[in-house]
């Protein structure tokens, strides 16, 4: 899979940094395949796997919570502009 593909807009150079700065915290593993030219993949580690599974259960809370969410913020919004 072409990371590139399903990040729209991002440059070569920042997803070079961006990849950079998950292996230097393991999150992601770097393989370079002896080929001419040489294919580089990325996988999650262990590590990165179970922050994965992480943002998962997060962007499921926020999933189910949407409406209440948006609910707060109209209220906050519309008691915010009485004291104004």
């Amino acid at each position: 899979m072409d990371v590139r593909q399903h990040i729209a807009g991002i440059s070569q150079k920042m997803l070079s940094q961006y990849l950079k700065s998950l292996v230097r915290y393991g999150l992601v593993e770097r393989l370079v395949e002896p080929t001419v030219p040489p294919q580089v993949t990325y996988s999650l580690t262990p590590l990165g796997q179970s922050l994965a599974q992480q943002l998962c259960a997060l962007l499921g809370w926020f999933s189910a919570n949407t409406s209440a969410l948006e609910a707060a913020r109209q209220r906050y919004d519309g008691a915010d502009s009485l004291d104004r």
